[in-house]
């Protein structure tokens, strides 16, 4: 009897040594993964601001997913919502904005916004942005099937372009807005998908 005792008791450590290497090996992947997840999403937001400072529209592809969608809630011109992606060379896919600026309307393409209204891509401005780190906030979780993160950043724009009677950059600020969203990971890399922006404050930290 009490070598049988010994055998289960040397068989439920095992069992529970087993178990416990396995759960921390898990826990170990899924904190690896998440690390992974949100260092892509981070590389996405970098993204999306260098595709803007480089003035290439182009790179929108990169960034954004073949159906995503841009809301400007603005009351300017530049108000509206901008549906899938597009090329700039193609009017088809990249046409001018429709003027459209209701909260149901079309203004046309993600395309249309960066290559005729965004700001940073014009080529007569000359841009940089400032995104506070405080403020980003990214959460990716799986759900549905599928993993997708919640996404919201700041990019504060300022004129860099240089002012003749001083030979400076200006450091006029232009413009502060948010880009508060979903991002999806789409065979395997991280996309934006659905996107509202508007104006925001000064940061303070």
């Amino acid at each position: 009897m009490r070598r049988i005792s010994v055998f289960v008791t040397i068989a439920l450590l095992a069992g529970f040594i087993v178990g416990f290497f396995s759960r921390s090996a898990a826990g170990m992947l899924q904190r690896s993964t998440h690390a992974a997840d949100l260092a892509a999403i981070e590389k996405l937001h970098q993204e999306d601001i260098d595709v803007t400072l480089s003035q290439d529209p182009k790179g929108l592809a990169d960034v954004w997913a073949e159906d995503g969608v841009l809301t400007v809630v603005s009351t300017t011109a530049t108000a509206g919502n901008y549906v899938g992606n597009g090329d700039p060379d193609d009017p088809a896919t990249c046409p001018e904005p429709t003027g459209d600026t209701s909260a149901g309307g079309k203004q046309g393409t993600l395309c249309t916004f960066f290559k005729y209204l965004a700001g940073g891509l014009q080529a007569a401005n000359k841009f940089v942005s400032l995104s506070p780190e405080y403020k980003t906030k990214f959460v990716p979780v799986w759900e549905d099937g599928q993993w997708k993160s919640s996404v919201y950043f700041e990019c504060h724009y300022f004129d860099v372009s240089l002012n003749p009677a001083t030979g400076l950059p200006f450091w006029t600020a232009k413009s502060h807005v948010d880009v508060d969203g979903v991002a999806k990971k789409i065979d395997g890399k991280w996309l934006l998908t659905k996107v509202s922006s508007g104006a925001v404050g000064i940061p303070i930290p």
